[in-house]
């Protein structure tokens, strides 16, 4: 439709086009898309280039052309369905969008990129803050607050959006590669500054006695496989009710031997035992022992894209 488009209508003549229930004109279309074609071919090269030099050396390029494309005039309203190896997320209330996306370096580390992009309603004004990845400087993670320069870096795949007595909150779901021994899976909680600067780590999680945590992080095998959704499942109630209720849902995972606890290259999914967070008068709520059936996948669609470029392992 797009290259159509260019072909059809030349740049002096602005055609306005409905995407997402807004309307872009046919240059800032035809602008855009460029742009996207531009990105896609450096991001193969940053999943799939020989060595690091050539996946960082791209993924400098990229970060400068995805920084300009952002902020050009609509970009917000546009989809970059295209653009094949960045994870795309829009909070339900369309405050703000999220990319990130992976460099996958010859150790069998990883290192992540993003970019958020806020639209203030009042201000009428688009903001832009970039991703710095500072996971391996930040100690005891699980209990520090963050910002976009301070990230501790993951590739998004749920946003989660709850409110509580005026405050708005929007839970993340994240995956790390980590390195060859272990992966990872994160729950971060992400809100806004009255100026709009981003902040990472909400100490919103009750869970493991009187410790506060202001995101969850669970290690395990790199051989193993951890589920990690946000769906309606049965809550098991005092009135010995089962009754279903939106929950973060996740597998227990346990050392193969109690004698290796803490040797997370060893930790792995428990047989069919689930565990999850239900949101109660503004906490995540640890449960203990969900009775999951059939768990209903309400998280982002996988397309083939999304398989292709194992944006998201399984």
């Amino acid at each position: 439709m797009i290259s159509l488009l260019k072909k059809i209508f030349p740049f002096s003549i602005i055609i306005l086009l409905n995407i997402n229930n807004n309307f872009i004109n046919a240059q800032d279309i035809s602008l855009l898309s460029q742009y996207e074609d531009s990105l896609n071919a450096l991001g193969k090269k940053i999943l799939y280039g020989k060595d690091d030099v050539i996946k960082y050396s791209s993924n400098e390029k990229f970060i400068n052309i995805f920084e300009k494309t952002l902020r050009t005039e609509n970009s917000f309203d546009y989809d970059f369905d295209s653009l094949v190896t960045v994870s795309r997320l829009t909070s339900s209330d369309k405050k703000f969008k999220l990319y990130t996306w992976n460099l996958p370096k010859s150790d069998g580390t990883f290192e992540y990129f993003g970019f958020i992009q806020i639209y203030n309603k009042k201000t009428k004004e688009y903001k832009l803050y970039k991703l710095t990845d500072k996971s391996d400087e930040i100690k005891q993670a699980e209990t520090q607050t963050l910002d976009n320069e301070n990230w501790y870096g993951a590739l998004y795949y749920k946003i989660i959006f709850t409110k509580d007595k005026g405050k708005k909150y929007y839970t993340l779901l994240g995956w790390d590669g980590n390195n060859l021994l272990t992966n990872k899976k994160i729950i971060d909680v992400f809100s806004f500054k009255p100026n709009d600067k981003p902040v990472f780590g909400k100490t919103i999680f009750k869970f493991d006695g009187k410790k506060k945590y202001k995101r969850i992080i669970f290690e395990y095998s790199s051989k193993a496989t951890m589920s990690l959704k946000y769906e309606k499942q049965f809550l098991n109630t005092k009135k010995r009710r089962k009754r279903k209720k939106d929950m973060i849902v996740f597998d227990r995972i346990s050392p193969l031997n109690p004698n290796l606890k803490g040797q997370y290259q060893f930790y792995m999914p428990e047989t069919n035992i689930f565990d999850g967070f239900v949101f109660t008068k503004g906490k995540w709520q640890y449960v203990k022992d969900v009775d999951a059936r059939n768990p209903a996948d309400n998280n982002k669609k996988r397309t083939k894209h999304d398989v292709k470029y194992n944006l998201f392992p399984e």
